[in-house]
């Protein structure tokens, strides 16, 4: 029998200042989600500093999905607003060490 296991996603932006940006896990219906900031004065983070942030928080990317994508957003009600990049990335939890198969999504 395969186990099931719980596919997320994690995100980074920059935080309201701009000083850091924000690696985090998003976890429907709870209202905190793990989250480490990683200083921003260098760029954008690496990948590896990406990574050594989800391990840290305790997940890791998925195996068949191990990119980050970009997306841009901004307010629709202020067009003026500066636009923000946040990018996402599919992770499970370290401890499943993320086979490719029994994957779901849980909303």
């Amino acid at each position: 029998m395969m186990r099931e296991i719980r596919l997320l996603t994690a995100q980074m932006g920059r935080t309201g200042g701009g000083s850091h940006w924000a690696v985090y896990v998003v976890l429907p219906g709870e209202s905190q989600w793990p989250e480490e900031l990683l200083p921003a004065a260098g760029g954008i983070p690496s990948t590896n500093d990406r990574a050594a942030a989800l391990n840290r928080l305790g997940y890791v990317p998925v195996r068949t999905c191990p990119y980050w994508h970009w997306v841009e957003t901004e307010n629709p009600r202020d067009t003026e607003s500066p636009v923000r990049l946040i990018a996402t990335l599919a992770v499970v939890p370290a401890e499943s060490k993320h086979p490719a198969e029994g994957l779901s999504r849980h909303s």
